[in-house]
This record gives structure tokens, C-alpha cells and sequence, in this order.
């Protein structure tokens, strides 16, 4: 529903309500463009309101988060700059009333376009298609973003919504088939393509729970854990390689010492000597 905050309320809330009566499997997905979390999660189902409004919407687009990835991605490491914009909008969670029905994203039609965004850095972009497939919330990816599309706001809409080169009349490249795409181009769709592989058949992310940790020195480690399966995400913001702190995150290893590394496809013997190469994300399945 766009715009969702735009029409009455109270009738906003009926409506919905009334729907997901009918349809009760049914997800609703609200955009409240804000980068406030506590704005967002006002609209959303359960949330408790101190002027007693009542909404029935299940689900919201996580703005906040979208805000946070390309900043992230896009400054240099800081104080509170870089990487640790991650961890400061996931530690207001609390505010949400269900934050893992929240869709994530790191642009859409309306924002600039995600690599135009972070300066066309590929390995950053790396970084943050695996951050979206591997955090809390329902992963949105914007049509052209797996071949690198770019875009900017101050160009207008229409630079943000071009088509997509699909081998229509007029097109140079396919980017159904790979003809005509560049090799980075091509490397960007099947990275993200073994990516959402990977997450499809991962209940631990779908629904897992999340510990995090403060970046440390321009890196953020997250785990997402269930009874069965432990998930180690780690990411590397600097521009050069970074060692595995293995005392630092004991209580989110639960004893673990060796796993497999997804993104590279290597099993990791020995996680007291791992190392994190610069502006890279690896995510850990650990044994």
C-alpha cells in the first residue's frame, strides 16, 4: 500500500483489518517513508501507542534500514559513520511490534538507485546483497539491481524506472541471457543468484533469532541461530584485511571452532585463524 499514512487513519485501520479477516495468510505491506523507526513502526499490527491507535498492518517497508545500508556503504568508517549505521537502526528493534515482518531493501523505485548510491563500488555492493539475504525482515530486491543498473534521484523518476534491458526492440544487451553484459555485470548476478539459493531453504534466517555485536573497528558481526543451525555473518568495511577475534564472540559460537564458508564455498578447519579481506562479507554456517 503506498503511501499508507496519507488517508484517514481509523479508516486505514478498518480496511485493513476487515482484509486480513478475509484473507488471514494475506501479508499487507505499508510504505511510511521515514527514517525514524519510531514513526514506522506506529503504523504497524501490535504496537502499542500512547494516543491509542490501533493498526492492523501487518507489515511495513523498513526505510530506517534502507537509509542505514547506504550510508553504511557509501561513508568512510567513523565514530558513529560507516559500518556502525547497521548496528544503530537494528538496536532500536524494540520499538517494532514484529521487526522480522519487515520488508528490507536497498532501493526501489523511488530512491536513487543502490549502485549510483554507493559510488559504483562492486565490492561494497557485494557487502550489502549479502547483508539483505542474511538479516531479520522479508529481502526486496529492485528489478536491474543484479546487473548493476544505476540511477540518479536529482535525474528524475524516469532514470530510476528505466527498463530493463531484457532483449526488447532496441536493446544492446539481454540481461535474461547474459548477451552483451559486462563480466562484472554478469559476476553481480550470480553472486546474488547463489545468495538467494542459499537463503531459500534457511529456516535459521527466515525465522532465526539474531545476536549482534558492536562493530569493532570497522567490523560488524551478527549470528542468526535456531536449535538446529548456527549462522556466522561477518563484514568487513576497511581496506584491509582483518583478522577473527574468536574470545570476542564466544557467547555467539556456542562452542563452535570450524563451519563453512558459503559466499567462497570453503570449509574453514580452524575459525581461531580466520581472516576477513577487505570490504568483503562472509557468511559462516558453523560445525
Amino acid at each position: 500500500m503506498d503511501t499508507y499514512p496519507y488517508p484517514d487513519p481509523e479508516m486505514m485501520a478498518e480496511w485493513t483489518r476487515e482484509v486480513m479477516i478475509e484473507y488471514p495468510s494475506f501479508n499487507i505491506v505499508g510504505e511510511e517513508w521515514n527514517t525514524n523507526p519510531v514513526q514506522v513502526a506506529y503504523w504497524q499490527r501490535g504496537k502499542v501507542n500512547p494516543d491509542g491507535y490501533r493498526s492492523y498492518l501487518p507489515s511495513l517497508m523498513d526505510f530506517p534500514l534502507q537509509d542505514g545500508i547506504v550510508r553504511a556503504f557509501s561513508e568512510k568508517e567513523g565514530w558513529s559513520e560507516g559500518i556502525n549505521r547497521l548496528y544503530d537502526v537494528l538496536a532500536l528493534d524494540f520499538i517494532y511490534a514484529d521487526p522480522k515482518n519487515l520488508v528490507v531493501f536497498a532501493d526501489n523505485h523511488d530512491t536513487e538507485r543502490f549502485y549510483t548510491a554507493i559510488h559504483e563500488d562492486f565490492d561494497k555492493y557485494k557487502m550489502a546483497m549479502a547483508y539483505l539475504m542474511t538479516i531479520r525482515g522479508i529481502p526486496q530486491i529492485y528489478y536491474g539491481s543484479d546487473i548493476l543498473m544505476t540511477g540518479r534521484k536529482s535525474d528524475g523518476d524516469g532514470m530510476l524506472r528505466k527498463d530493463f534491458p531484457g532483449g526488447w526492440e532496441g536493446d544492446k544487451i539481454n540481461g535474461f541471457t547474459g548477451e552483451g553484459l559486462t563480466a562484472q555485470q554478469k559476476e553481480a548476478q550470480q553472486y546474488l543468484k547463489k545468495l538467494i539459493t542459499w537463503r531459500k531453504g534457511k529456516e535459521v534466517i527466515h525465522h532465526g533469532k539474531m545476536l549482534h555485536y558492536l562493530p569493532k573497528e570497522g567490523v560488524y558481526t551478527f549470528f542468526r541461530f535456531n536449535e538446529k543451525e548456527n549462522i556466522l555473518v561477518i563484514f568487513n568495511n576497511n581496506d584491509v584485511e582483518k583478522p577473527f577475534k574468536l574470545d570476542h564472540y564466544r557467547e555467539g559460537l556456542k562452542g563452535s571452532s570450524k563451519g563453512y564458508e558459503v559466499i567462497s564455498g570453503k570449509s574453514i578447519e580452524d575459525l581461531s585463524t580466520l581472516k576477513i579481506p577487505a570490504h568483503s562479507a562472509m557468511i559462516v554456517e558453523l560445525k
